[in-house]
């Protein structure tokens, strides 16, 4: 009962919301959705149209994207949806993928075909990525990507984002445990916060086989959790970081300076803790963490607009929960008859927020 309530809720919210028509995808039994897969929801919708994906145990599976659609789950955060994601193995954008947005799933990966004819301008946002975004593009068929507010979850030495051919790339405001690779000088990268556990000497956060041409590194905090470490370092063109922070969360030999200007090096960001937790959450310990920056930090105010270092900064509402913006979720329910008998109404008062 409870899952329907919100099912029909968050569905009539949203068309107030929205114009497009808007499709709903549940692919648990009675879930009263319009589809139960999205290929399905896909191709009955129209450019422009939105597909809203609901929480499940069970994945989705891969999907191919062949039109202007807005993809929306309720964030990653699986404590949030009774335990549960909206779950893809992998997103194929194809031809005419052009103005696509995602936002609010868990994904494995993100990929455009090498032979697409046109998947400019996409917008990733506020997803988790366990494996990669990669780009490959083939003759300049996708540009202007913008992936911001997004939770990569995987290894240090994994590669997260793939920017092969890709003009402005802008990566910015994510949580990144990974490497960026073949990056050029139209890509910005900014204000991320990098998290990494490599435990050889030197971390490469940014690599590639044919290397890189110098993309806009500013901004952005690099942690590390391995008191080994001493410096960052990148194949290819060297890159110029520009107020960028850097600390070694373990401690031990202070790292080496970056080249740049208006770096901060080897300096505490004095992250906020939820909750003042005893122990404090260990700095990958993601959804535990807030990431907000307590008052006397190094990053507040050291940004190259004046605003702050970090995932905060840009005023970007940066959210760990991976909750779309301007996309309405639920904070409470109560069910006032507990009990009904057939043919009564159940009475329910429902509360939902959404972010700005």
């Amino acid at each position: 009962m409870k899952t329907k309530i919100l099912l029909t809720i968050a569905f009539v919210l949203t068309q107030i919301i929205y114009a497009q028509t808007v499709r709903t995808v549940d692919n648990r039994p009675e879930s009263g959705a319009q589809f139960d897969n999205v290929p399905a929801a896909i191709a009955a919708s129209a450019p422009g149209d939105i597909i809203y994906i609901h929480p499940s145990p069970t994945s989705y599976g891969s999907i191919t994207i062949d039109k202007t659609l807005t993809l929306v789950g309720p964030g990653h955060n699986p404590a949030n949806s009774d335990g549960l994601r909206a779950t893809l193995s992998s997103i194929n954008l194809a031809a005419n993928s052009v103005n696509s947005v995602i936002k609010g799933l868990n994904i494995s990966s993100i990929s455009a075909y090498s032979f697409g004819t046109n998947s400019h301008n996409i917008h990733i946002l506020n997803n988790r990525i366990t494996a990669s975004i990669s780009g490959f593009a083939y003759a300049g068929n996708s540009d202007n990507w913008i992936i911001e507010g997004n939770y990569f979850d995987n290894g240090y030495s994994s590669t997260c984002i793939t920017a092969s051919n890709m003009n402005n790339m802008q990566v910015r405001n994510n949580y990144i445990s990974g490497r960026l690779i073949s990056f050029n000088h139209t890509n910005v990268i900014t204000n991320n916060l990098f998290v990494h556990e490599d435990t050889a000497g030197t971390a490469q956060i940014f690599t590639s086989s044919s290397g890189i041409t110098s993309p806009l590194v500013t901004n952005n905090m690099f942690v590390f959790t391995d008191p080994d470490i001493t410096e960052l370092t990148s194949t290819g063109t060297p890159i110029v970081y520009t107020n960028c922070l850097t600390w070694k969360e373990a401690g031990g030999v202070a790292l080496i300076a970056l080249p740049g200007s208006g770096n901060v090096d080897n300096a505490d960001p004095l992250f906020t803790n939820p909750n003042d937790p005893n122990p404090a959450p260990a700095i990958n310990d993601f959804y535990n963490n807030a990431y907000t920056l307590l008052v006397g930090s190094p990053a507040i105010g050291a940004a190259t607009d004046g605003g702050d270092i970090g995932v905060f900064g840009r005023n970007f509402p940066f959210d760990i929960n991976g909750r779309p913006s301007s996309m309405p979720y639920p904070t409470e329910m109560t069910i006032l008859n507990s009990v009904v008998q057939p043919g009564q109404n159940l009475n329910v008062i429902f509360k939902a927020s959404q972010k700005n």
